[in-house]
């Protein structure tokens, strides 16, 4: 791989544990093996000594209760200090609020922008006005592509791509032995990963509800990985489940900036986006379901449509319920040695096609192509 001299500033609104902030962050890593020099830009979260230890130069921009003029006006000061005394050569922003005072900074100081859109989910106007002050966007996947060119906003597909050596090294840490220690030897566990905020909250919620009617798996535990605006609505519902059932069969996990040991205690994870690559890439089967909506089980019949629909984060085949949960539980578990094949496979699928640093050697080459356009006055 080549040497890069690039010195990035990456832009978020904090260091959370969301899938925006972990693609960063596993992006990082593998854009510092060629050599480049990164930087973050942004507010605090728990995903700071992660962000360190990856090599980042962290500029954190504090937050106050001053009148929102003065506020910005003070962030993005930040900005141009940081852009300035870093010699940052492009700004790559995330996310809308941060993005657009990074964006004005940068190009107050002629340093080009790149702008990755993530989702569907940001404000119409917020994200097109963000679009027509960068140089260049990505979208991370075809539905995202589709739905803001729509809005006048064009842009390149690089999807999120698995440090393979990561996931398929086995963790040190077993859970089995310490968290989930109660968890029966002969335990089937689904396991749900996601922030628990809007959609992906109520996906949640079905995800447990199904379980009603699932006396025909034995032993079939839940865990839940992850927090968010709903999280205390997601504790409710799983205390009165192991109430009635007469025991605890699910387990809220909380927040966690180490998600792998989760995956591996699995039988089966339930996702979408980052989640089902890095559980794929851990040789998990898994369910889809996402912001959108539905996709279903994704085996070697369904790879085309779960990237088309991006595991059901972006596009999907129709709205969940916990019916459909149920029967795709059923369906997954009336096999395990077929279970375990779609696992195996689909860490084969991911490694072809989402690997790392072949994101990194095309984000590279997306950075040169952003540069050059900007020297002679055009955008890509």
């Amino acid at each position: 791989m080549p040497t890069s001299s690039e010195r990035i500033l990456m832009v978020m609104d904090s260091m959370g544990t969301g899938g925006t902030e972990t693609h960063v962050l596993s992006l990082g890593k593998a854009l510092r093996s060629s050599g480049v020099q990164l930087f973050y830009s942004g507010a605090d979260g728990p995903f700071y000594r992660a962000f360190a230890d990856a090599g980042f130069r962290l500029h954190l921009i504090e937050q106050s209760n001053e009148p929102l003029p003065i506020r910005r006006e003070k962030q993005q000061q930040t900005l141009r200090n940081v852009i300035k005394e870093e010699k940052i050569s492009i700004v790559h922003v995330h996310q809308t609020p941060s993005g657009l005072l990074a964006a004005e900074a940068a190009a107050e100081l002629g340093v080009p922008v790149v702008f990755t859109m993530h989702g569907t989910y940001y404000p119409v106007d917020e994200a097109v006005s963000l679009a027509q002050r960068c140089d260049a966007m990505i979208s991370v996947s075809k539905p995202v592509q589709s739905f803001w060119k729509k809005h006048g906003v064009e842009s390149t597909v690089i999807s999120n791509g698995v440090d393979l050596q990561e996931f398929e090294t086995a963790s040190t840490v077993n859970l089995r032995e310490t968290t989930l220690s109660s968890l029966p030897q002969d335990a089937f566990i689904v396991t749900y990963v996601s922030r628990l905020a809007w959609q992906k909250a109520s996906v949640c919620n079905m995800l447990l509800r199904s379980t009603k009617t699932l006396n025909d798996i034995p032993n079939l535990h839940i865990v839940v990985v992850g927090t968010g605006a709903q999280s205390h609505f997601v504790q409710e519902l799983a205390q009165a489940l192991n109430k009635l059932k007469g025991y605890p069969y699910v387990h809220i996990a909380g927040e966690q900036t180490d998600v792998k040991p989760y995956y591996e205690v699995s039988d089966l994870v339930v996702g979408t986006g980052r989640v089902a690559l890095e559980a794929m890439a851990c040789g998990k089967p898994v369910l889809a379901i996402g912001n959108h909506g539905y996709v279903g089980l994704v085996t070697p019949d369904t790879y085309d449509l779960a990237w088309e629909y991006y595991f059901g984060d972006h596009q999907s085949v129709g709205k969940p319920s916990p019916g459909m949960i149920a029967e795709a539980l059923r369906k997954a578990f009336a096999d395990r040695h077929l279970l375990q094949s779609w696992g195996e496979q689909g860490k084969d699928w991911v490694r072809s096609r989402f690997d790392i640093r072949q994101k990194s050697e095309e984000l590279l080459a997306f950075y040169s192509a952003v540069r050059s356009k900007k020297k002679g006055g055009g955008t890509i």
